[in-house]
């Protein structure tokens, strides 16, 4: 009579039933220069595509715009903040014929917020956009192909 040994369970499954890792998502290179600021714009977005595991290799050129596009949009809405506290909290501004009009800073920053929100979704950043990639991830896995049909048997059979 032979011994055997023991079987050893381990919570976490043995290395050979592991199911290999995913590929790491690495970011590109940044394609333009950048000024301190934006450069912490694509980092940030680079860093959070990453965490989502999210591919986008090939998202350099549209995530440089969303970069200029943000830190522009930002820019405007200070300056429109800083004619808002100078003028009392009114945006309207005589012309030189008289008339009164909105401040032109309040058509760049829905002109800037605008164009921002063309471009997030072309990054999958924003929420319907990110669950939509998602949801295509989890029907893209192979499922088992025969599951369906022993199942339409099983059910068929008669007891």
């Amino acid at each position: 009579m032979t011994t055997s040994l023991p079987i050893e369970v381990r919570a976490e499954g043995s290395e050979a039933a592991q199911a290999p890792a995913r590929t790491e998502v690495q970011s590109p290179d940044c394609p333009i220069a950048f000024n301190p600021e934006e450069r912490q714009v694509w980092d940030y977005i680079c860093d959070q595509l990453r965490k989502a595991g999210l591919l986008h290799m090939t998202a350099g050129l549209a995530i440089s715009v969303i970069v200029k596009k943000y830190r522009r949009w930002l820019t405007a809405i200070e300056d429109l903040d800083k004619f808002l506290e100078e003028s009392g909290g009114s945006i309207m501004v005589k012309t030189p014929n008289g008339y009164e009009q909105p401040h032109q800073l309040v058509h760049y920053v829905d002109k800037q917020e605008k164009e921002l929100l063309r471009w997030l979704p072309s990054c999958c950043l924003t929420i319907p956009t990110f669950a939509k990639v998602k949801a295509l991830e989890k029907g893209a896995e192979q499922g088992d192909l025969f599951l369906d049909e022993i199942r339409s048997f099983m059910q068929g059979r008669p007891s």
